[in-house]
Formats: C-alpha cells, sequence, structure tokens
C-alpha cells in the first residue's frame, strides 16, 4: 500500500521534532537549561530558529518535551499497554525500565535536576506535564489491588512518590560508585530488594 501524502508529511515533521529534542538534549547537557539558547539549539540542529517555534513555543516547552519523551515513553508502554495483574512482575518491569534510563540517559537528566531545585516555574511545569500523568496511571494500578483486598489501605501518591524516590536514590547510588558497598550488589539483587521492600509494605498479609 502506498504511503499517503499526509502520512508522509507527518513522518518527516515527527522526524524533525525528535532531531530538534536530540540536539537540544546535547547543548542543554553542555551549557545547562537556562544558559542555552534557542539559536544554538537550531544550529545544533541544522535547522533555522524560526524552525524550533514551529514545533516548541518556547525554550520551556522543548524542555519539557525532551524530558517526556526521555523519561516517561518507556514507563507508558509498561504501565498502559496491558500492565501485568501480577505486581510483583510490575514492579520488576518498572525497577529495570528505570535503570535502564538512568544508565542510557542519566548524563542528561543531571543537568536538568540541577536547574529544577533553582527553578518553582521549571519544577511546577515538569511536575505537573511530565510525571503526574504517568505516575497517575500507577497510582490507579496501586487503587485497584487496595479496592480488590490485595493491597492493604494506603495512600497510591504516598507510595507511588516513595516507590520513584527508592529508586532513584538507589540507582544514583549504584551508577555513580559513591557507596562501595553497593559494589558487589548485582542489578538483579537491587531489583529484588527494592521490589520486596514495597511489596511487603503493600501485600495484605495472610494471616
Amino acid at each position: 500500500m502506498l504511503q499517503s501524502p499526509t502520512d508522509f508529511k507527518e513522518q518527516m515533521a515527527e522526524a524533525r521534532r525528535m532531531q530538534i529534542l536530540m540536539r537540544a538534549a546535547q547543548v542543554f547537557v553542555e551549557k545547562g537549561f537556562h544558559k542555552s539558547t534557542t539559536k544554538e539549539i537550531a544550529k545544533a540542529a541544522g535547522v533555522s530558529e524560526g524552525t524550533i517555534y514551529n514545533y516548541f513555543d518556547t525554550k520551556r516547552e522543548l524542555l519539557v518535551a525532551l524530558m517526556d519523551t526521555a523519561v516517561t515513553e518507556s514507563l507508558k508502554k509498561i504501565i498502559l499497554d496491558n500492565p501485568p495483574e501480577n505486581p510483583r512482575e510490575l514492579i520488576a518491569a518498572i525497577m529495570r525500565d528505570r535503570y535502564q534510563l538512568a544508565k542510557e540517559s542519566g548524563h542528561l537528566m543531571a543537568p536538568v535536576i540541577a536547574e529544577v531545585f533553582s527553578d518553582v516555574e521549571l519544577r511546577e511545569l515538569l511536575y505537573q506535564r511530565v510525571l503526574t500523568p504517568i505516575v497517575g496511571h500507577l497510582e490507579q494500578y496501586v487503587q485497584t489491588h487496595i479496592d480488590s483486598g490485595e493491597f492493604r489501605q494506603i495512600d497510591p501518591v504516598i507510595v507511588t512518590r516513595a516507590m520513584m524516590g527508592a529508586l532513584v536514590m538507589n540507582y544514583a547510588i549504584k551508577l555513580t560508585n559513591l557507596d562501595p558497598r553497593y559494589e558487589d550488589l548485582s542489578e538483579e539483587d537491587l531489583f529484588e530488594q527494592v521490589g520486596s521492600l514495597f511489596l511487603d509494605g503493600l501485600l495484605v498479609s495472610e494471616q
């Protein structure tokens, strides 16, 4: 079947959008978010500065789109596309996904995280536009298992944020070799221990 001109244009537009995002990531890593300019990003992407504004209204919107692509795309597939009913399988899948993300994109996220602590507007924007939508689906998953009686009565908001926080902290220590006690801890052992910690806290006691 021949591809329609409309489909081809949409694919080309998406390819150009991704090209801009990837080059923006490089510029942000090199110079930081606030010191980077759309002119520098356009030069790195091989497009005019006006082309960037065809896709993104502001530099902040560009950063939000970048973080959404880098941070949530793979997680959306796990949580939204037929998530496993077995909570142990879901938690294991999320932990492996986040660990792989940290290994591959940690260099990108580090300078952005640094900016977030000093920029209230940027922090609120990323929280509302990137983190909240995807974590909201995980909250619903937890609530469903609470309603079924499998999980004990506990606030899904606190559970999901606590889980993400534990993953970020442990992965950061493991990947940056901050603590020698993590050197002999395999990735699978880390997944198992953190996963068990949360499941043991969530599951209703059989007693």
